[in-house]
């Protein structure tokens, strides 16, 4: 065992986890992370308004989202882009909280159209944090400072809009500054309620279900939680940003165990924010305030 297995041992106790690697040195505060069906790997960078799409080794293989055309008017020119996803075409769909709109790309990286503008009416958004696609191909934007997610069409035509600023102790759909989303195996939603510190689980017709986690330092507890996903063997992952690490719960919300990055100091978590898994096993975390990729699975029981 190295110094690093040994001290990431030390610090993760008894979990299953497994540490494997880091990477993009290109990228500059890594926010959004998304994987493909060819476990391609997509990164935001919201403070260059650059994506980079990486291959299943962490190999750069396109960046783009920089504009197209002249150099006083590009199309498709990302701002601060902080969430991102892929449809099975290879399409991927970016949350620019800046612009408030939906940037959507060919598998080529080349912009095609945009969805929405700043507002609270329908189809309109007040801080887009964030994009996901459901198991129907649906659009679902996590519209932060609305309080609320709203539902589209994959041509982008508004559909549907759940949820209300709220601070409700059940939860019942009500947000405080939504920041992430994810869909498990049966459809059923997930939603990351940041300023409440908790996750709110609905099912697949938008009917409120139940939440877990709470404020505070213990376990399954949270301080700041930003993102979130679900693994195909139905474990959810939540990272909380103020206390660098992952939480990870079952899908009717019971904790299950958290784990910190490979070192206490300089291979620790600094603010993760974006997670993803891929049809492998692996686990991909942004870590923004370290400019990387860090990169885990769970061991098999």
């Amino acid at each position: 065992m190295d110094k690093t297995e040994k001290k990431y041992s030390d610090l993760n106790a008894n979990i299953p986890v497994t540490f494997h690697s880091t990477f993009g040195k290109q990228v500059f505060r890594p926010y959004g992370i998304a994987v493909d069906g060819s476990n391609c790997i997509y990164v935001t960078e919201a403070s260059t308004g650059r994506i980079t799409k990486f291959d299943e080794n962490g190999e750069p293989q396109l960046s783009f989202g920089r504009g197209e055309g002249s150099i006083f008017k590009k199309a498709g020119r990302l701002s601060r882009p902080t969430g991102i996803d892929v449809e099975d075409h290879g399409n991927s769909f970016v949350a620019d909280v800046n612009q408030n709109k939906i940037f959507k790309f060919d598998p080529n990286g080349r912009f095609i159209k945009t969805i929405g503008v700043r507002g609270s009416m329908d189809g309109q958004f007040n801080h887009c944090r964030n994009v996901r696609i459901d198991g129907e191909g649906n659009l679902w934007a996590v519209d932060r400072n609305n309080h609320r997610l709203q539902k589209f069409d994959s041509e982008g035509n508004f559909l549907f809009k759940l949820g209300k600023y709220g601070r409700e102790a059940r939860g019942l759909g009500c947000f405080d500054r939504p920041s992430d989303m994810a869909f498990d195996a049966q459809g059923c939603m997930y939603v990351v309620d940041e300023f409440n510190n908790r996750v709110q689980k609905f099912d697949p017709q938008s009917n409120f279900m139940f939440k877990f986690g709470r404020a505070g330092n213990g376990k399954g507890e949270f301080i700041d939680p930003r993102g979130i996903t679900i693994d195909s063997d139905q474990r959810v992952y939540v990272t909380d940003a103020y206390r660098d690490m992952v939480n990870v719960f079952t899908t009717e919300g019971r904790f299950l165990f958290h784990f910190y990055g490979p070192l206490m100091v300089s291979g620790a978590f600094y603010r993760p924010v974006g997670i993803a898994t891929s049809s492998e096993g692996r686990i991909y975390i942004a870590d923004y305030q370290n400019n990387r990729i860090m990169v885990f699975s769970i061991q098999k029981q």
